[in-house]
């Protein structure tokens, strides 16, 4: 690994991603980063594999970020540019990508699908009938649709009720 990629954390890049994107040299948040700071092995956050000793890296990797200001920042430069190598903002590839999926779903649903329509338009009944104490196939044959469609709403109402309780 070259030391301009493992630098990539904490400082800009020379060139820009997209190419036209314009150069600022006032500071920004990669300037207050922890892992900018000299104690630190800018390799440290480029682990090169996922078992044994790479596990370790990464570990000391996310209790560096744990402690860094901008740690929000950093995890949503990192996902907004589709970062695919790499600890960013305390999550590694496996877990950015997991976030980027479940974010996607949850924030723009596509409104053809069934469960979704049932949110929106049919709440009430699936709500009259999960308050009877009916079984998942029970509420499925009740709202006319399929068990999977019944367990994407419940699992949507979860996700919104823990996106509330935070």
């Amino acid at each position: 690994m070259t030391v301009q990629t493992s630098r990539l954390i904490g400082q800009a890049a020379a060139t820009p991603r997209n190419g036209d994107a314009p150069q600022h040299s006032a500071p920004d948040w990669r300037h207050q980063a922890e892992c900018r700071k000299d104690d630190h092995d800018p390799d440290l956050w480029f682990p090169t594999g996922q078992t044994g000793l790479y596990r370790a890296q990464i570990r000391r990797a996310k209790k560096v970020c744990r402690t860094c200001p901008v740690m929000q920042e950093c995890l949503s430069w990192a996902i907004d540019n589709r970062e695919m190598h790499g600890i960013y903002g305390g999550m590694d590839e496996t877990e950015r990508q997991k976030l980027l999926r479940r974010t996607r779903r949850i924030a723009a649903p596509r409104t053809d699908r069934k469960w979704v329509q049932i949110l929106r338009n049919r709440l009430p009944e699936y709500q009259a009938l999960v308050a009877q104490g009916l079984s998942v196939s029970e509420i499925a044959r009740g709202m006319e649709t399929t068990v999977q469609t019944v367990n994407n709403v419940q699992r949507a109402l979860e996700e919104r009720a823990l996106e509330l309780a935070s």
